[in-house]
């Protein structure tokens, strides 16, 4: 392991889905304009909410790991980790919605939403002395409630399928991160409690925040996403028709 290692399981990351964009049937390469707009969005949000963590102490990172270069307190391979990722996770629900078409089913999805709704309150509750916690799962709820009761997006199976899947590959990268350690967590700010990455000699596992962290991205961005490409407006206030 070196000071080159972040930038390397960045590239690691993408590297696959983008390579497999091009591929003709899913043709994920032609749908890069909404993934850009979705992305630059979202991103933009969270490297807000990574600046003021790291400023204040709920997460830093490990310089035994990182090239040295910042942009303000983060490691510019942190931003790239921004795309990465998220590019790695639409492919996965792009794929999901060419292949399975009819893997809809809005009462599963309003269960399961409604369903983490319920949990996400009880979190905030029962932990609001925990600023990870609390901050995630307030975002998780007041989406859900946006979701269940305004936007309604037709499109919430397959994004609940594509967080379960990249829950996969997301043991191995954040299992990198924070079992190497290079994203090192004060466990006073989060639950404590750990998931085993799914590699050996790790010194640490994944708080179980970090999960959750990436369903909210995931929302946020396939709601951008969905709704750039088919040219809607982005509702938060206004009901859509059923």
């Amino acid at each position: 392991m070196s000071n080159s290692t972040y930038f390397w399981i960045d590239i690691a990351t993408i590297a696959g889905p983008l390579a497999l964009s091009f591929d003709k049937r899913v043709a994920f390469h032609t749908q890069w304009k909404y993934f850009l707009s979705a992305m630059l969005i979202t991103s933009g949000i969270y490297l807000i909410w990574d600046v003021i963590f790291t400023a204040i102490g709920v997460w830093h990172f490990n310089p035994a790991f990182v090239t040295g270069l910042y942009i303000g307190n983060l490691p510019w391979e942190e931003v790239f980790f921004f795309v990465a990722v998220p590019y790695a996770c639409l492919f996965i629900y792009a794929c999901l919605r060419h292949y399975f078409p009819n893997l809809e089913n809005r009462n599963a999805a309003r269960f399961i939403s409604l369903t983490l709704l319920a949990f996400s309150i009880g979190m905030v509750v029962l932990h609001y002395n925990r600023l990870y916690t609390a901050v995630t799962f307030s975002l998780i709820a007041f989406t859900l409630l946006n979701q269940l009761l305004v936007t309604r997006g037709s499109y919430m199976s397959h994004l609940y399928a594509a967080w379960f899947l990249s829950i996969i590959p997301m043991l191995v990268v954040n299992g990198l991160l924070t079992g190497l350690p290079i994203l090192i967590y004060e466990n006073a700010e989060n639950l404590g409690i750990r998931v085993p990455a799914m590699l050996p000699g790790m010194q640490y596992g994944i708080p179980v925040e970090d999960f959750f962290y990436n369903l909210l991205y995931m929302m946020w961005m396939i709601w951008i996403y969905e709704a750039r490409k088919n040219r809607k407006a982005i509702h938060i206030f206004t009901p859509e028709p059923e």
